[in-house]
């Protein structure tokens, strides 16, 4: 007999993958914090840049260029968490047979109808810092790529099943990559912005025809980070910006009018004095390497945190 796996869909799902992610990143961040504040100081007594080394650089975030979704900034780096207020998923389990003293028997199945809502995570990606005449690039991308590998172990196990039930491909990979993206967020720039849930569920149907929807409201309060963060709540229709809107258009997301909507950001302004510690790798680039020295960036000296 099929079992019934309605009870994962979306929150399920996500659990599984923020497990994944945090087992992965626990096994590989023992002793890490006070490793991390030796090689800084020893750099700092001994500041040689060489290729595969630890480097600390100090210096404003000079590139590029870019207007925040949000407000028009002008910001050289910047990360959002969109999604909406309230999101339901319905699905409908099905199933043949008899029971036999209470034991059901025969086959039986469960198809998604509907998903409304949606949540995903958007980033400028790499940017430059000026320091000592030299323009080096920050990766924050390999921050993501190595936790992308802890949830690709979870997603592997029920990534299969989803698609099979009918869940949507690209709200699979937005579930996967909102995930992922907290917890790199968290060791990039101690990114934190606890979400709190509300659920419900409603039940209808007959003796072998169930169809459940679970409705789920999320409100945030504060994000903090080492640098800027913060929480909008916008509505479509009034006042939701056109940068956050072409966001959502890009998905091909059709919004209700009056669609409540959450977007939680962290960002460094154009020029803003900043310190990065990584790995050099021999051709101006600051990245993430899989040791204490990892990558981080902040507005005061790492040392010191």
């Amino acid at each position: 007999m099929a079992s019934d796996i309605s009870g994962l869909y979306i929150f399920g799902f996500i659990l599984l993958l923020f497990a994944g992610v945090a087992a992965y990143a626990y096994l590989n961040n023992r002793r890490i914090t006070d490793k991390r504040k030796q090689m800084i100081k020893a750099f700092k007594a001994s500041p040689k840049i060489a290729k595969d080394a630890p480097v600390l650089v100090q210096g404003p975030a000079a590139a590029p260029d870019l207007l925040l979704p949000t407000t028009g900034e002008h910001v050289a780096f910047y990360s959002m968490f969109v999604l909406s207020k309230e999101s339901a998923i319905t699905d409908t389990h099905t199933s043949t047979g008899i029971r036999i003293n209470g034991i059901p028997l025969g086959t039986g199945g469960t198809r998604i109808d509907s998903v409304e809502g949606f949540s995903f995570f958007e980033t400028s990606g790499d940017f430059t810092i000026a320091s000592g005449g030299t323009f080096y690039f920050v990766r924050p991308s390999g921050v993501l790529a190595y936790f992308k590998t802890g949830a690709d172990l979870a997603s592997g196990f029920v990534g299969g099943q989803f698609k099979k039930t009918g869940l949507p491909e690209g709200f699979f990979q937005d579930a996967m990559s909102f995930t992922v993206a907290q917890q790199a967020l968290k060791m990039l720039c101690g990114f934190d912005a606890p979400l709190v849930t509300e659920r419900s569920k409603r039940f209808s149907g007959s003796w072998n025809k169930k169809t459940t929807t679970q409705r789920t409201s999320f409100s945030v309060v504060t994000a903090t980070s080492r640098i800027d963060s913060r929480v909008h709540h916008f509505v479509s229709g009034f006042n939701l910006p056109q940068g956050v809107l072409d966001l959502i258009a890009k998905r091909g997301i059709e919004l209700p009018e009056k669609e409540e909507i959450l977007v939680i950001e962290t960002f460094i302004p154009l020029n803003r004095e900043v310190f990065v510690f990584g790995t050099f790798d021999g051709d101006r680039s600051i990245v993430f390497s899989d040791t204490p020295v990892r990558l981080s960036v902040s507005y005061e000296d790492p040392e010191g945190e």
